[in-house]
């Protein structure tokens, strides 16, 4: 890990090695004044409230919108190729409705920008949430951003398709022009 890093995060584009980085995204909840310069996110339900006085923030890319487990995504389907950076807040570790939520924006709705998970975020949950389409990953204060960088290796078999595997095993089994590919008895 870079040692002059501040406030790392880690970056995992699609397809991708993760690396850490300096976060320059702030979270400006909905008390808070509104940033003058810098790159930040905002909730749902403000997005929603003053969409049309922070529609020029979205369009520079500086303003992003993140989603809590009450929220529904389908609420961004229109803004999908205008948003830079969308969020995910796992308030707690045990909540999944964002990776269900993150599959849809990135399946469905074909989001293609930075896909972040904030919050209760720790190394059990980095290989899963990078399968689902999460790109940036804020590691939960007091957990180690090395041991979470170690998490994206937990499996080295893809099982199921997936927004970094369109293939299932067993149509790649068939195909041996796929990556994955395996031969292998029975116990794959």
């Amino acid at each position: 890990m870079n040692a002059t890093i501040v406030n790392p995060i880690i970056v995992k584009p699609i397809g991708k090695a993760p690396q850490t980085a300096n976060d320059k995204v702030a979270v400006v909840r909905d008390t808070d004044p509104i940033p003058n310069q810098g790159e930040f996110i905002i909730s749902l339900k403000r997005w929603q409230s003053e969409k049309s006085a922070l529609l020029p923030l979205a369009q520079s890319g500086r303003l992003g919108v993140y989603l809590l487990p009450e929220d529904n995504p389908e609420h961004l389907v229109i803004e999908v190729n205008l948003l830079k950076r969308i969020a995910y807040e796992f308030t707690v570790f045990k909540y999944g409705q964002g990776y269900s939520d993150a599959y849809l924006l990135r399946k469905r709705f074909g989001f293609t920008g930075a896909l972040r998970a904030f919050g209760d975020i720790w190394r059990d949950q980095m290989f899963y949430l990078a399968r689902v389409g999460f790109t940036e990953f804020v590691i939960k204060s007091g957990k180690s951003v090395e041991d979470a960088l170690a998490g994206f290796n937990d499996f080295s078999v893809l099982y199921q398709d997936s927004v970094d595997q369109a293939q299932p095993l067993f149509r790649r089994r068939l195909d041996p022009s796929q990556p994955n590919n395996t031969h292998g008895g029975a116990h794959d």
